[in-house]
């Protein structure tokens, strides 16, 4: 049987270089490899060469290939920064016209503060052809559609942390072309930055998944109640069988300041790189790593 080959993109700064190779690890642990093999695909925004050799190493042995990308940051010269969210964090809405000459169906973007607990092949299943890409609710309700007066059909606002895109749709609708401009018109109405501008484009336009693949923090940790009762049944469902973690709060697992149990999915996976073999380079990633990245 034709293995699947799956690709997975990620943004990354130095400081995260070691976190995002626990992702990609806790994705190829976890995944069966006689019928999968990955492309993992890092923006690169002035990742060391010593930490890419560590990355490099990570994935050594599994069936899988990393591959560097730059971006040029002069299409995010309008970008709306904050001590949370560098400019990296814009770099997902350009990610599809990077891969816009390659035959690819579907790309799966993960934030670098993400560990995987389950298959993630099975994404590969859904179908997305009326969507231009599947997403979970994001856990902070906030009503951002309304603060930002777009008109919609649903008020559903999606984490963009967890993105499956449909490439055909989302490079025929020119959504990195409209996303952009959104953000250089209305610098003022972004408050979740990126999220916000890409929530405005595509609202009405994404399949809401179960939030087992996109399990926020606020959800695991109990943090916020969903306001309607089914939301409230998936919340539970999630805390039993979480699919994919995101750590999406201020704080990260690999601050001694966190102190939930679902550190630990972390700490198994943080243990599996190369990073743990050399402390030099394993402080150097850490260094500031307490910044947010999406």
């Amino acid at each position: 049987m034709k293995k699947e080959k799956i690709t997975v993109v990620s943004s990354c700064n130095d400081a995260f270089a070691e976190h995002v190779s626990a992702l990609f690890v806790s994705v190829l642990e976890n995944t069966d490899h006689s019928t999968a093999i990955f492309d993992f695909y890092v923006i690169d925004d002035e990742i060391s060469i010593a930490n890419k050799r560590l990355m490099r190493e990570t994935i050594n042995e599994y069936a899988a290939t990393l591959h560097f990308l730059t971006i040029d940051k002069k299409y995010f010269a309008d970008a709306v920064e904050s001590d949370r969210i560098p400019e990296t964090a814009y770099y997902r809405i350009a990610i599809p016209e990077l891969f816009r000459d390659q035959d690819l169906e579907r790309i799966l973007y993960l934030d670098c503060d993400m560990i995987a607990l389950a298959d993630i092949s099975e994404l590969w299943r859904i179908d997305l052809s009326e969507y231009v890409l599947a997403a979970v609710e994001d856990a902070g309700f906030h009503q951002r559609l309304e603060k930002m007066d777009i008109a919609c059909a649903s008020t559903k606002y999606f984490n963009s942390g967890f993105m499956l895109i449909n490439m055909k749709k989302w490079l025929d609708e020119d959504v990195t072309n409209r996303v952009l401009r959104f953000i250089h018109d209305n610098p003022e109405k972004l408050k979740f930055h990126d999220q916000d501008a890409l929530n405005a484009i595509l609202h009405d336009q994404w399949l809401q998944l179960h939030p087992k693949w996109n399990a926020q923090s606020y959800i695991m940790k109990r943090e916020v109640e969903h306001p309607d009762p089914e939301g409230e049944k998936e919340y539970f469902e999630t805390r039993r069988d979480p699919k994919i973690i995101h750590y999406s709060g201020h704080i990260k697992p690999w601050s001694p300041e966190f102190t939930s149990s679902i550190k630990k999915y972390y700490e198994e996976y943080e243990e599996m790189t190369a990073f743990t073999d050399d402390d030099e380079e394993k402080g150097s990633a850490k260094l500031s790593s307490t910044q947010k990245l999406g």
